[in-house]
């Protein structure tokens, strides 16, 4: 048996709180000028083709250096009821979910929880209580290269039939792992990803992986036991007298896992439609463009909008490249992770008909003196424009989530208690029927029968029907010219 095996279903979870640089401007303002360049003379990079591994990272550095938050914008950070185990939850709920699978079908989970908060060393066996599930499941570490090496091992155990179904669940959650006067903790932010492995189409799947070890940057990070305020102890990470070899190995390890994994799949770096990297840095993506001499249009940098998220990087740079459109079914996509003092690996891979966990919140602009600020929740106007800009696969769970988060406000309810497939004539009333409809009218522009609200009709079959009729609308509306010297003809669609 040889079977294509490879992700399934992808999805990314994180904390409502959303903590900007104003947040260490108001508290720590010492702290901040202390950081800041006094003076910085920033030349423009004499880039070479030929240039060693340091030298590409120090010209990549350079713009950065009169930043003192070195690109930093934005991170999300824990709310106080929200944990470690409540991300890894929704985001695996939501993975299942897209995934259309019952939770009896997850045949096995592996679970990577870097810097919880909480000083028990694995949290597989609560995961698997917290979803009720019926399967084994272990813990896997490999710091941020983590989810790359548990999709190596869940696609080992797939391809010969030792199992169908494999979850995996990876979190980071920076904010409690550092201190808040050290400069680093401007650099993490928090957030948990999902996805499921399973047997593909034909050709799809994995085709070839390079791991190797990152031994030599051992030393970068310290992890040493702390007590807070209250006298409860945590594992307080720090930067290593050794953080210098993270600079000066960067480059030898994109090469080698990278050069090695397409090698493995039998194709090119050309050949590869779009890269994926880990980025800890504002400028480590680039570092890896530079270094395999690629074009940075083909990769994704979400650095300043969740800063180092440690091993739900990866997950969280293909969810958002397959929700934005930049990876369709059937591309090739090559994915790298860089974890300090354990694994570099890249893993080559011929995208599928990969189902999107729900939509996530648009990040929020930055406001004027805010340091901390909720992310703005769907229904505030947009919806309509949002969903045409958005990839065509992701639409219908753009509609889902749309309606879930307007039904989970109107009932004062969680929203991990709704799920696509859940009948809107037990949850609604008349009353919330003729109230969600007319939502619906103002923010989407489309008319529904008010009947569409009751009977057998589900969540997920309003979402499609809703999605058909702003199809529908926009082709009507659409209007193709034909030019004619200084006449124009206008045929408008009818059905």
């Amino acid at each position: 048996m040889n079977l294509p095996v490879g992700i399934r279903s992808i999805a990314v979870k994180f904390p409502r709180i959303v903590r900007t640089n104003d947040y260490w401007r108001e508290k720590f303002p010492e702290l901040v000028d202390r950081a800041s360049p006094k003076r910085v003379r920033l030349e423009r990079p004499a880039f070479s083709t030929d240039a060693s591994g340091i030298e590409i990272w120090s010209q990549e550095v350079k713009p950065y250096l009169a930043d003192p938050f070195r690109g930093n914008v934005e991170r999300r950070v824990l709310d106080l009821d929200e944990s470690s185990l409540t991300l890894e939850c929704d985001a695996a709920r939501e993975a299942i979910a897209a995934a259309k699978l019952a939770t009896e079908e997850v045949d096995l989970a592996i679970v990577t929880s870097l810097c919880s908060d909480r000083i028990a060393p694995s949290s597989a066996a609560d995961l698997v209580r917290e979803l009720e599930l019926s399967c084994p499941a272990w813990n896997l570490d490999s710091t941020c290269s983590s989810a790359l090496v548990a999709l190596q091992n869940a696609w080992a155990l797939v391809q010969p039939g030792l199992y169908r179904h494999v979850l995996v669940v990876v979190s980071y959650i920076g904010s409690h792992s550092v201190d808040e006067e050290d400069t680093l903790s401007w650099s993490v932010g928090d957030g948990a990803g999902a996805f499921v492995v399973s047997a593909l189409k034909p050709n799809q799947g994995i085709l070839g992986t390079k791991i190797v070890p990152t031994a030599a940057t051992c030393g970068a990070y310290l992890h040493e036991i702390a007590t807070d305020t209250q006298g409860k102890p945590w594992i307080r990470t720090k930067t290593g007298k050794d953080a210098s070899l993270l600079a000066e190995t960067a480059v030898d390890f994109v090469r080698t896992c990278c050069h090695g994994a397409v090698a493995a799949a039998g194709v090119t770096l050309e050949q590869i439609d779009f890269f994926a990297f880990n980025t800890p840095t504002a400028w480590y993506a680039n570092v890896c463009t530079r270094a395999l001499g690629i074009d940075p249009e083909r990769t994704i940098n979400l650095y300043p909008r969740y800063a180092n998220i440690g091993a739900v990087l990866p997950v969280a740079n293909l969810y958002h490249a397959a929700f934005e459109g930049k990876i369709r079914e059937n591309d090739l996509v090559l994915v790298y992770t860089n974890g300090a003092g354990a694994t570099a690996a890249a893993s080559v891979m011929r995208w599928g008909d990969v189902a999107l966990g729900a939509v996530l919140i648009p990040p929020t602009p930055l406001g004027k003196g805010g340091s901390e600020i909720p992310p703005t929740p769907l229904g505030k106007g947009g919806e309509r424009e949002n969903i045409f800009a958005a990839a065509p696969q992701a639409r219908q769970q753009m509609l889902e989530s749309y309606l879930i988060e307007w039904l989970a406000g109107a009932l004062q309810i969680p929203l991990t208690q709704l799920n696509p497939q859940q009948s809107l004539a037990f949850l609604l009333d008349s009353l919330m029927a003729f109230e969600l409809r007319r939502r619906i009218e103002v923010d989407l522009q489309v008319q529904v029968p008010i009947e569409r609200f009751f009977g057998d009709g589900n969540i997920a079959q309003i979402a499609e029907f809703l999605l058909d009729r702003l199809v529908l609308s926009d082709l009507t509306s659409s209007s193709v010219f034909v030019a004619n010297n200084d006449q124009t003809e206008r045929e408008k669609l009818s059905f």
